[in-house]
């Protein structure tokens, strides 16, 4: 493993060197378009917000409208990152991405990072305490020292520290149980134990809110990487479902296990191709499990203790509303890009590309109505929009990041974006070297570094910075 480093080292290295040479030109185009987790309201159903490669699509109407939302705004970088969102009872969102925790205004027009703990660090994951929606856990790690569990009991404005969590385990989920206030749930594994020279995945339990855990190891078999816990009972704490991983370039079927004894023992339930989500019906009757290839959408009635395949296709993510369940969809192979539906039985378009064409609305100051509308070309362009043809020369001069001119905190009118120098250039002249290049080699080192020698790490996560841009 630590040769790994040493190669992921070196070769972050020639990255920097090859961003510095080509820095004087933004970078429009990243990945192809898709949508890859759901959120939803805590008492609003008709209030969905999805995640997407270019930051946010909305819907306050129950999937009659959608509007989208740049990710400069919540300080993500679109071609490599991909924020965990939730929903705040007040309609704020909370964004955990590579530099913290960000949080919007209830109106969703302006975005902060509130807690000045929680900024220069990785999110791997939030989730909501469902009896009290206002409350959030949040994992968090410097990418060096022990994993943090965090809690904010004011709708994402402030957090404390709950607890330190094992120091050579990589968490990668937090759940909490719907039923129970004090139970928590961590999923993670060792990469590479100094004791057994081995990959090692675990389950974690804590009955008092996260201040203690209690753990139970999930044997990998044959090649499997991780455990990510996926779904837990809303009905009974004892109950979940954990998804064990393989590496995306291995073939083989995946494991979905549950759990009915808060993690005590586990049994296999499903197997499919690139699992990809899992949720229970708000009795727990029902579950339901997703793939990503095309095994597509699976239904348990008997609360996951068997399942059955009804339809093929690719879900990459799956989310209970409390009463419908929402499925991401790969538009550039199926055609749509959301849906919904009871049961699965039959299943609605919610969402097509060509919905997606306005923002929320904002003032022309806010960070939304300012840095937003810069990227729409880029974002029409990705998504095949009609009647939308390539930016000049395939990129545009968008800034990318989310502060506003200083005419606006004058009360004026702003000024268009600057187009040259520093991260809002479009093409020729001085290069100025943005902060986030450097961040790419110190993550690598971090990376390198981290935890004990020889124990490396899994966490698929690349260092970028949000530090506004000087134009």
């Amino acid at each position: 493993m630590r040769r790994f480093y040493e190669t992921l080292f070196f070769a972050a290295l020639g990255l920097v060197a090859t961003l510095f040479a080509f820095s004087g030109q933004a970078r429009a185009h990243g990945r192809p378009p898709l949508i890859g987790q759901v959120a939803f309201h805590p008492d609003d159903p008709d209030f969905v917000v999805a995640r997407a490669t270019w930051g946010l699509v909305l819907t306050e109407d129950g999937g009659e409208s959608w509007r989208w939302m740049c990710a400069a705004v919540m300080g993500t970088d679109p071609t490599r990152e991909d924020p965990v969102i939730r929903v705040m009872p007040d309609g704020a969102i909370l964004a955990g991405n590579f530099s913290g925790i960000w949080r919007s205004t209830p109106e969703r027009c302006d975005w902060e990072q509130p807690d000045p703990a929680l900024t220069d660090v990785f999110t791997i994951d939030l989730d909501v305490r469902p009896s009290e929606p206002g409350t959030v856990f949040a994992l968090i790690t410097s990418g060096i020292d022990s994993d943090q569990l965090f809690r904010s009991d004011d709708m994402g404005r402030s957090w404390i520290e709950v607890s330190t969590l094992q120091e050579l385990v990589l968490m990668e989920r937090v759940r909490l149980a719907p039923s129970d206030p004090t139970r928590v749930y961590l999923s993670g594994a060792i990469p590479n134990d100094p004791e057994t020279m081995g990959r090692r995945a675990f389950f974690f339990r804590s009955d008092d809110a996260g201040e203690t855990f209690t753990e139970t190891e999930l044997p990998l078999l044959d090649g499997e990487r991780n455990a990510h816990l996926l779904a837990v009972d809303p009905s009974d704490p004892d109950r979940a479902l954990v998804h064990m991983t393989r590496r995306a370039t291995d073939d083989r079927p995946q494991r979905l296990l549950l759990t009915e004894d808060g993690g005590a023992t586990f049994r296999l339930v499903m197997e499919a191709l690139e699992l990809s989500g899992a949720a229970f019906s708000p009795d727990g009757s029902q579950a339901w499990a997703t793939a990503r290839t095309t095994d597509g959408l699976f239904r348990s009635d008997d609360g996951g203790a068997t399942f059955t395949q009804l339809t093929g296709g690719n879900f990459p993510c799956v989310g209970h509303d409390g009463t419908r369940l929402w499925m991401c969809v790969d538009e550039l192979r199926d055609d749509y890009a959301m849906a919904r539906t009871e049961t699965g039985d039959t299943i609605d378009r919610v969402l097509v590309f060509d919905m997606i064409r306005q923002l929320p609305d904002c003032p022309r100051c806010s960070q939304v109505g300012y840095v937003c509308p810069e990227w729409f070309p880029d974002l029409a362009y990705d998504l095949r929009l009609d009647g939308v043809t390539a930016p000049d020369g395939g990129m545009t001069g968008a800034p990318r990041d989310a502060s506003v001119p200083l005419a606006c905190t004058d009360g004026g009118e702003p000024e268009p974006p600057v187009t040259e120098g520093c991260a809002c250039r479009a093409g020729g002249g001085k290069s100025s070297h943005p902060a986030w290049l450097f961040g790419v080699f110190l993550a690598s080192s971090l990376l390198w570094r981290r935890r004990v020698p020889g124990s490396g790490g899994t966490r698929r996560q690349t260092a970028s910075s949000s530090e506004p841009c000087d134009c």
